[in-house]
């Protein structure tokens, strides 16, 4: 199981906790292979190399739908290359503000970042990443200039936030969850369809002024195309019983990751929908990486 990402990240220990239920379900080793680097370009090129025989696995987030619109070229392609296995797991986007932002509304934010364009700035995980998108994303449905301070991972950008070095973020809900029940930081508006029960209070972007704004942090698995039908399908029920088993179940509860596997051909829809929605955003944000 190739996962692209650094060893600790999110994405990076449900892969180790689905490695460890696959195991239990077939008797069959799951070794996860970290390799970071590039944007996850690294670690995804490696899995298109490999064999289709359904013994090398890729974990991927939003990058892998983002990558084909901002890098100019790429050592494999997303759609010819792999073929989908399900969805895990997704975490909504919270636009989260400095405890000193005197903004307390969206509409306030978009009111103060349209009376001085440019001057409020919001933090993300790296350029390219799922959360500075969400920043381009509200940019351009808001009308409004936020200044894009990219840092070296999630945790930074929590530091700079709460350190008031930064003014917002559009932050995995998974991440943040403890410090905005804590209120040691501001929640804007998630960035969901509807309202999430740990932070019930917090609205929903359609409910506080933008309908239809919907962004969050997804991880799913994917297979190397070519791989026999059969074998992707086993893949497919193991992977749905794993994540519904009661292990996965009770270390994820109340901690801001929603556990969503699904249909292959389902996977593969909402990914034709993340390929359009990511090429549209780097289009209109310009955004370009070599």
């Amino acid at each position: 199981l190739v996962a692209p990402f650094s060893p600790g990240q999110g994405v990076d220990l449900l892969a180790r906790a689905l490695a460890s239920e696959l195991h239990k379900a077939t008797g069959q080793p799951f070794a996860v292979d970290n390799r970071p680097g590039g944007g996850t370009v690294l670690g995804t090129s490696a899995a298109a190399a490999a064999a289709p025989d359904g013994y090398t696995l890729l974990a991927v987030g939003n990058s892998f739908a983002v990558n084909p619109g901002l890098h100019a070229r790429l050592p494999y392609d997303s759609k010819r290359d792999f073929t989908p296995i399900s969805l895990l797991a997704g975490t909504p986007h919270v636009l989260v503000a400095k405890p000193q932002l005197q903004a307390r509304t969206l509409a306030e934010v978009i009111a103060a970042a349209k009376a001085s364009p440019g001057t409020m700035n919001y933090a993300s995980s790296g350029n390219g990443t799922a959360p500075h998108l969400a920043g381009e994303q509200f940019n351009q449905r808001a009308q409004v200039r936020l200044t894009h301070v990219p840092y070296k991972g999630q945790g930074p950008t929590v530091t700079a936030l709460m350190s008031g070095e930064v003014d917002l973020m559009f932050a995995n809900l998974l991440d943040v969850l403890p410090y905005v029940q804590s209120r040691k930081m501001q929640a804007i508006a998630i960035s969901a369809p509807r309202r999430d029960p740990l932070i019930a209070d917090v609205p929903t972007m359609g409910e506080a002024g933008l309908p239809g704004f919907e962004s969050s942090s997804w991880y799913g698995l994917m297979a190397r195309a070519g791989t026999p039908g059969d074998i992707v399908e086993r893949l497919n029920t193991l992977v749905t019983g794993a994540l519904g088993s009661p292990g996965l179940g009770r270390q994820y509860a109340g901690k801001g990751l929603n556990l969503t596997p699904c249909a292959t051909q389902e996977f593969a829809r909402f990914l034709d929908q993340e390929y359009v929605k990511y090429a549209e955003i780097v289009k209109f944000a310009g955004i370009k990486l070599e």
